[in-house]
């Protein structure tokens, strides 16, 4: 389908600079917009109050046009959907990939694969971010994937920082604290009086259970430390303790790119809210023109918002079209 606006003398087709159209599923075809001179693209629609719609069956040698009252665009994160939107008036903030996970630099870390940390606190740090951003500092769950962290924790991180991380280029370095819930000098405590508890015991096979740690997340971190993990308590120095305890309250790790193509949730970006009527989605520009889901700059910190958000919106119209 062409969206094209009636003119008072001819219609104005959403045409494409390359003239070929991109497929959709249902058979038929959107045409991307040409960039259009300001004068030719009307603010409103032409005399006959309408928009003219041009519909095409690619399989077929067929044309046809029909005149709606009113056009909803609901493209998702469709390129199509933002070309119909810039063609009728509006502008577009870029979109770009949000709620997805982090890849990281760390062979070893594949080891950890499918562990589940239900309370980290981590806070990342870009090279493009000169201030502090609180929201680059969260706290949650996190699970470690076969590539690199996920979970809820990573999940809002990528939600906040989706425009800052993609200016850096999906780089990064990522502090996590284990356990947020104990301060630095209990943790070094706790070590230091396990390591007199059990002297002669191997430091790989008892981890203080205060830590709340599986047995394959500490012998990540005592390999970090260069620690063996068959020698005996008795044999560890304090120093090398509080080495262990300053890289359980702040682990780094250093973030070479997002999940791999497609796995992110939601794209933020899109048509800015300003330019929409919240309480009824229509277009302030653009009279009897509306939009609903993820084609609008909307996103939020899990995928259950944005499918409130696709919900509400398209509520939003047709409660004004049944009133």
């Amino acid at each position: 389908m062409v969206v094209k606006m009636a003119t008072k003398n001819k219609p104005t087709e959403v045409a494409g600079k390359s003239g070929e159209p991109e497929a959709l599923s249902g058979g038929t075809a959107v045409e991307k917009a040409a960039e259009v001179p300001k004068e030719s693209a009307p603010k409103r629609k032409g005399s006959s109050g309408k928009f003219l719609l041009k519909i095409e069956k690619r399989t077929i040698d067929f044309v046809d046009y029909d005149e709606a009252d009113y056009l909803l665009i609901a493209s998702g994160s469709s390129k199509q959907g933002y070309t119909l939107a810039t063609q009728l008036g509006h502008s577009i903030v870029e979109p770009v990939p949000s709620l997805f996970t982090f890849k990281i630099d760390d062979p070893q870390l594949a080891k950890l694969s499918g562990v589940t940390f239900p309370k980290v606190k981590a806070k990342l740090k870009l090279e493009t971010v000169g201030r502090s951003i609180p929201q680059l500092t969260q706290v949650g769950p996190m699970l470690v994937t076969h590539w690199g962290l996920s979970g809820p924790v990573i999940l809002r991180l990528s939600a906040w920082g989706a425009r800052n991380l993609f200016s850096s280029d999906y780089e990064g370095i990522l502090h996590v604290d284990f356990i947020p819930d104990v301060h630095i000098d209990d943790v070094k405590s706790i070590l230091i009086q396990h390591k007199n508890q059990f002297v002669k015991q191997k430091v790989l096979n008892w981890c203080p259970s205060k830590l709340g740690l599986v047995k394959r997340c500490w012998k990540y971190i005592l390999d970090r430390e260069g620690l063996n993990g068959d020698i005996l308590w008795a044999s560890v120095s304090n120093n090398t303790l509080l080495s262990v305890a300053s890289l359980l309250k702040q682990y780094s790790f250093r973030v070479k790119g997002k999940g791999q193509f497609k796995d992110e949730f939601v794209t933020a970006g899109g048509v800015p809210l300003s330019e929409i009527t919240l309480s009824t989605m229509e277009s302030k520009i653009q009279s009897d023109l509306f939009f609903a889901g993820e084609v609008l700059n909307i996103d939020g910190v899990t995928g259950g918002f944005n499918f409130q958000n696709n919900e509400r919106s398209s509520w939003a119209i047709l409660g004004l079209q049944h009133n």
